[in-house]
């Protein structure tokens, strides 16, 4: 059974986040293969009121962290997952399909939304799989040289 939640990232947990990678060295980057570091990210959290940022702990150990909210796309408002990773240390043991639902139920909870976006890098496809096995459909689209992907709740 996985013992798995959602926390706030404090001053007592924030270098645990900041040093988690996706690298297979082990050794965190600002840019990892598939994601923004969870250092930037953090940084780019206090400089934007409006994404909500969240570690990942299993069984007492932080393995993850997850970046939403709301942003703008093509004139409106919507909700994205702009960052989401789990530790190379914690891959392929489910923790990504687990925590992935966890944060889309506390997003559903979010006032107005009622879908969510997100972008993968193409070549990511455990990425891929993970999100079209939760509801995400590929839109076709391209932003930023990723490829954007929809969720309707």
């Amino acid at each position: 059974m996985i013992l798995m939640k959602l926390i706030d990232i404090t001053k007592e947990n924030y270098v645990q986040v900041a040093m988690l990678t996706t690298n297979d060295d082990l050794k965190p980057t600002v840019l990892e293969r598939y994601v923004t570091s969870n250092a930037f990210s953090m940084a780019q959290s206090k400089y934007s009121e409006k994404w909500i940022t969240k570690a990942v702990e299993n069984d007492g150990n932080i393995i993850g962290f997850a970046m939403y909210g709301p942003t703008e796309l093509d004139g409106k408002t919507v909700f994205q997952l702009c960052r989401f990773m789990i530790d190379v240390r914690a891959q392929g043991k489910g923790f990504g399909k687990e925590a992935l639902k966890l944060i889309l139920d506390e997003m559903k909870e979010l006032d107005g939304c009622d879908e969510v976006y997100l972008s993968i890098e193409p070549d990511n496809k455990r990425a891929r799989h993970i999100y079209e096995d939760a509801g995400f459909v590929c839109l076709d689209r391209e932003i930023c040289g990723e490829l954007l992907f929809k969720r309707t709740f």
